[in-house]
């Protein structure tokens, strides 16, 4: 049976969470700020938080052919100063932001699956942005999640409601799983707020 084609926009938030998971897996804390807000997400897709540095982070499947090109490093460093405005400053003036810059307190990410061009490789360089080619991988997507509350075991699937807002902690002993089956092995149950169904994650995957 022939897997329908995932949509531009199902491809993009699954790069997008392919790079946090690589994120929660080096210990940062993750918001999925471009999947929770979309078209308002500002060009920030993750804000990844460690100790006292945050990363602010964009993210491009695109194919081969294309490059990612100046106008995006600038869309990705101006974000970065407004997240520091509004989030960092207690003035909420660009007084501070170059040290903050500069002392790694905050990072501009640029994570592509395709290269850059020159001139914005120059861009970045200037500004401070990382650039990143990372191919899109494979990885453990559903998320084997411990209400706090009510210690229940619940697992979401990609496309369920609290998905992008379920955070794993492998010290509660969450942690990411590769199938259903493996889930429910662990005791784990399907959340009951979902828009989707199995059969359709099982096509897709």
């Amino acid at each position: 049976m022939k897997r329908p084609k995932k949509s531009s926009w199902e491809a993009g938030q699954e790069y997008e969470r392919y790079i946090g998971y690589l994120y929660e897996n080096d210990g940062f804390h993750v918001t999925y700020f471009g999947a929770s807000e979309g078209l308002h997400d500002f060009g920030r897709d993750l804000i990844c938080k460690k100790n006292d540095s945050i990363h602010i982070v964009q993210c491009k499947r695109w194919s081969s052919k294309k490059q990612i090109h100046e106008k995006h490093i600038n869309q990705l460093f101006g974000t970065t100063v407004m997240y520091y405005l509004s989030e960092m400053s207690v003035t909420h003036t660009v007084d501070g932001f170059y040290q903050a810059l500069n002392d790694k307190k905050i990072i501009p990410v640029f994570a592509s699956t395709t290269g850059y061009s020159e001139t914005a490789l120059q861009f970045a360089k200037s500004l401070g942005v990382i650039c990143k080619i990372k191919p899109m991988g494979p990885y453990p997507v559903i998320k084997c999640n411990i209400n706090q509350s009510t210690h229940e075991h619940i697992y979401h699937l990609p496309f369920d409601q609290q998905y992008d807002h379920c955070v794993i902690s492998k010290e509660q002993g969450e942690f990411y799983a590769l199938t259903v089956q493996e889930a429910e092995d662990a005791g784990f149950r399907r959340a009951k707020r979902w828009k989707g169904n199995i059969q359709k994650y099982n096509a897709k995957n």
